[in-house]
């Protein structure tokens, strides 16, 4: 990125089905993959603190790169046990958002403090999000004027990190342009 200033992505927690060991390895790809590419990440979850019921922890066999990473990355712990709540999250701090999990409907969310009245937050104010899976509602009103990124899981998380990361910068670049 050639901006001066790091671009500010958002990563949303949503896990309304609980503990999830795919969850947890989805967040952690697409932690890492905004990390790696120069992005400052924030991450937030409904209740704040750590995300998942309980600490999910390594199966018995052999962590993978990204999962031995995140064991000896104590940044990386303290960012996930210490989530804002997304009603603790202003939009206009953020070029874009990623939501790893099932953020159910975006735009009759009687809850303000919803993953899904944050995401519509995002699309009203035309800031990219990406959302992973998209297993959600978007009616009456799309995307607004927004880029909705969505996956339904077959592809792995951090092919939408690509994608949100050039649709942020071009939000950031019209942002400071007279």
């Amino acid at each position: 990125m050639s901006s001066k200033a790091p671009i500010r992505i958002a990563v949303l927690v949503s896990s309304a089905s609980g503990a999830d060991r795919t969850e947890f390895d989805r967040f952690i790809a697409v932690y890492y993959a905004l990390l790696d590419a120069g992005a400052e990440v924030l991450v937030a979850s409904a209740s704040g603190g750590h995300p998942w019921p309980k600490r999910l922890k390594p199966s018995g066999e052999e962590p993978d790169e990204l999962a031995a990473r995140f064991q000896s990355d104590w940044h990386a712990r303290d960012d996930l046990a210490n989530t804002l709540q997304f009603g603790q999250l202003f939009v206009e701090d953020f070029q874009g958002g990623f939501c790893v999990g099932e953020p159910g409907a975006i735009w009759r969310s009687t809850d303000l403090d919803s993953v899904g009245a944050l995401i519509a937050r995002f699309l009203q104010a035309g800031k990219p999000i990406a959302v992973v899976p998209s297993l959600f509602d978007i009616t009456p009103t799309g995307a607004a004027d927004g880029l909705l990124i969505l996956s339904d899981g077959k592809w792995p998380p951090i092919a939408a990190v690509g994608a949100l990361l050039a649709a942020a910068t071009q939000f950031d670049n019209r942002r400071i342009e007279p």
